[in-house]
């Protein structure tokens, strides 16, 4: 969808008209749900809940999930309420300090000024440039700075880019905005780097930003070795992994004051039978729980060598933490006994998010007929947030493991709870995959935050 099309220039597909918490929620989820609720009802008595979400980014991953600014943008660009949001979005923006990595909320405020600037709102642009160019340089780059590029192009760029290349002159190590973020979808960007090289043989500032851009091009080119080379180079990366990390030092490292974690999934992740035996061996010695907890963190990577008593034990652990880390080990097994677990704890009424890793006891103990019983124990819960992100998540592997359209009705719950468009968007193509999407689901995903969604949702015929 063009980024300066509003949504509700389309023609209606389905009426939904939400209360107002449920109108929250689904805005806070990015849910078409929400953008055809005020295509068809309006901004009456939830105007206030669209310009908080404007003012703050209220995605459930703000890192992953991307910009909103498009899809917040078309919720009121062309309405009643537009002088008033414009109005709120630049105060706000006129207060925000950015500078600050990540600045969520000031980048879609910045945004959002954008959007408006290109439609021809000359305060906006005027705001929008004053916050960028007001900004001190830092590590942390300058917030709006792409935005300010998609709404000036070129000229915004090479701005920037001197900016950022007089602050790198004084620090060769800094963070740095790459062009392939300035330029967006706004320039191609063989033109930009073109221009930025010609400007470069008389301007040092732009000369080092260039600099700092080919090495990461050279840093990002495609790696060309075969597939065998690949295998080989990372033996060979695991073997000198082992050689520095014995698993003598592992087992060291669980007792240390502030253990690293992906120490010990690295480890599982390349050691051989024999030291994975030997972290077993450990663990049937310890009963202190955060060096439990980092030894089982071993086997998240790795096959358990066997249905180990003590790591069976420490599945039923007080500390959850402990639990879910021993379940994890005990998921890598196919094993009669590792499905009864997985049976046993899905029928239980005290199953809830906090276990949300019992599900994984499925993975490769899945048999026809298990989906009813997980679908069981999810819609038993009530859960939004995190709850709802950590069963969608986990109901989502399995999902992807068996590959069965018995499991649509997961998918579904996954599509109809998880607060995380991309979540949503798994749940979607899994759902295209077994070719069970519901129309509803379909056209309401076809107004989705998500622009990925929103394509894919078009896809069904």
């Amino acid at each position: 969808m063009d980024a300066h099309v509003s949504i509700f220039s389309e023609s209606a597909i389905q009426s939904t008209k939400l209360g107002r918490e449920a109108f929250a929620t689904a805005l806070r989820h990015g849910r078409g749900c929400a953008a055809m609720h005020l295509r068809d009802h309006g901004m009456d008595g939830v105007e206030d809940i669209v310009l908080a979400a404007c003012l703050e980014n209220q995605a459930y991953d703000r890192q992953c999930e991307g910009s909103r600014a498009e899809w917040m943008y078309s919720l009121f660009k062309g309405t009643p309420a537009y002088p008033r949001f414009a109005g709120a979005i630049l105060a706000a923006l006129a207060r925000s300090t950015g500078g600050q990595y990540y600045d969520y909320d000031g980048e879609q405020l910045c945004h959002l000024a954008s959007l408006m600037g290109s439609d021809g709102d000359l305060q906006a642009a005027s705001c929008l440039r004053a916050f960028v160019r007001n900004q001190a340089m830092s590590d942390d780059g300058v917030v709006g700075a792409s935005a300010m590029c998609a709404l000036d192009g070129m000229s915004a760029v090479i701005d920037v880019a001197r900016r950022v290349g007089q602050f790198l002159q004084h620090d060769p190590q800094a963070w740095c905005h790459s062009l392939e973020e300035l330029t967006g979808d706004a320039l191609p960007f063989d033109e930009a780097f073109a221009e930025l090289e010609r400007l470069a043989a008389g301007d040092p500032a732009i000369a080092a930003y260039v600099g700092r851009q080919e090495a990461l091009i050279a840093r990002d080119a495609p790696d060309e070795r075969t597939s065998q080379q690949i295998d080989i180079d990372a033996r060979r990366y695991g073997e000198e992994f082992i050689r520095q990390n014995p698993v003598e030092s592992i087992i060291a490292a669980s007792t240390g004051e502030s253990p690293q974690r992906g120490l010990f999934l690295r480890f599982g992740r390349w050691a051989g039978t024999d030291d994975l035996n030997r972290i077993l061996d450990h663990l049937r010695e310890q009963d202190d729980t955060d060096v439990c907890k980092q030894l089982l963190r071993v086997f998240r990577h790795a096959t358990l060598p066997r249905l180990d008593e003590r790591v069976w034990a420490l599945a039923s652990h007080s500390s959850a933490d402990v639990r879910n880390a021993a379940v994890l080990a005990l998921s890598s097994l196919k094993d009669p006994q590792v499905r009864a677990l997985g049976l046993e704890r899905l029928r239980a009424t005290g199953f809830s998010s906090e276990f949300a890793d019992d599900i994984a006891l499925f993975e490769h103990n899945f048999e026809p007929g298990d989906e009813t019983l997980i679908l069981s124990a999810l819609e038993r819960q009530s859960v939004d947030g995190d709850e709802a992100h950590a069963l969608g998540s986990n109901a989502l592997d399995i999902c992807a493991s068996v590959r069965t359209a018995a499991m649509a009705g997961v998918a579904q719950w996954v599509y109809r709870t998880n607060p995380c468009t991309i979540c949503r968007c798994r749940a979607v193509e899994r759902l295209q995959e077994w070719g069970c999407l519901p129309a509803h689901i379909a056209d309401e995903a076809r107004y989705d935050a998500s622009e990925e969604l929103r394509e894919l949702a078009c896809k069904q015929t």
